[in-house]
């Protein structure tokens, strides 16, 4: 009995650490199985950066180019306004200019009837002295 509880005894002592070596291999391998999985992911992950960061490249292209063009439509829409401004202000003073010429106008109607009325006035008086110098 002494014999088996020693040859238990020794079978514990000497399957334990197996064991427990055993362990530790299990569990290296299960570790460099992580590890082999993180660094394929990260590679993955990698790779979408890489394919992001084209992407918001090409993006920012578009923008600048977008905002180039949005510039120059300014730049466009200030020269335009600028136009229509002066356009509007020569509009004006000719408006000036056609009520001034219109109230000239009328003064010189008003005075070619005048004298239209003058000359009628004359013919008259030419025709009435000619009536007495015949008779």
């Amino acid at each position: 009995m002494i014999k088996r509880m020693l040859i238990i005894a020794c079978t514990i002592a000497l399957g334990f650490p197996l064991t427990l070596t055993g362990c530790k291999m299990t569990e290296s391998a299960k570790l460099k199985a992580a590890l082999e999985k993180t660094e394929s992911e990260r590679d993955d992950l990698k790779a979408r950066i890489a394919v992001v960061t084209q992407s918001r490249d090409k993006l920012q292209e578009q923008v600048n180019g977008f905002a180039q063009a949005r510039d120059k439509l300014q730049k466009q829409i200030n020269e335009l306004t600028e136009s229509r401004d002066a356009a509007v202000a020569e509009a004006r003073k000719s408006r000036e200019e056609i009520s001034k010429l219109s109230a000239q106008l009328q003064t010189e109607v008003q005075k070619v009837r005048e004298l239209q009325d003058q000359q009628k006035q004359v013919l008259i008086a030419i025709a009435e002295l000619q009536n007495k110098l015949r008779s």
